[in-house]
């Protein structure tokens, strides 16, 4: 038996389970929690899992999804290639994190959502910018008119901004 083969039966005996190194790989497709890569140059992996454990409820997680294309690294969770989960990546398509009902995603887009249940960042600065373009004021005299050009210069300003940063 060579050195690694006595090492790795070892560490077997000892931790109880088969250690592994990282797999090489390109992405080919990307589809949800998980995605298909090239090992080699003619064997794809299926079903390789972006989290280490998928569950159905996915009330908490972080996803992390690879661009097409990308160089990855690979560990399989049973020692073959029956359980592959993606432990690296060069190039990132999706962030994203869940907890509760709370969510956090930045795309290809590049641009950040933010939402807690139905209710996004994005709206609701919206709706605030909206509220300011037409706020009136009591007077002695009645209502006041809306806001004068450069208040509305500035709110449309603001909204500007807003949509190079939130969706």
């Amino acid at each position: 038996m060579d050195k690694p083969s006595e090492v790795r039966k070892k560490l077997f005996e000892v931790l109880g389970y088969q250690p592994n190194l990282p797999i090489p790989g390109v992405v080919t497709k990307v589809n949800g929690d998980v995605c298909e890569v090239l090992i080699g140059n003619d064997y794809t992996a299926t079903d390789v899992k972006l989290k280490a454990t998928i569950d159905a409820v996915g009330n908490n997680e972080l996803l992390l999804s690879p661009k097409v294309g990308s160089n990855v690294l690979l560990l399989s969770l049973s020692g073959d290639f029956n359980n592959l989960t993606l432990v690296k990546m060069d190039e990132l398509e999706l962030f994203q994190f869940k907890q509760g009902d709370v969510s956090v995603a930045v795309g290809t887009d590049g641009l950040l959502e933010v939402k807690k249940g139905s209710v996004s960042l994005f709206s609701l600065l919206t709706q605030l910018a909206t509220t300011i373009k037409a706020i009136t004021v009591a007077t002695p005299v009645g209502p006041s008119g809306t806001p004068l050009p450069p208040t509305l210069q500035k709110v449309k300003a603001f909204e500007d901004d807003l949509k190079t940063l939130l969706k």
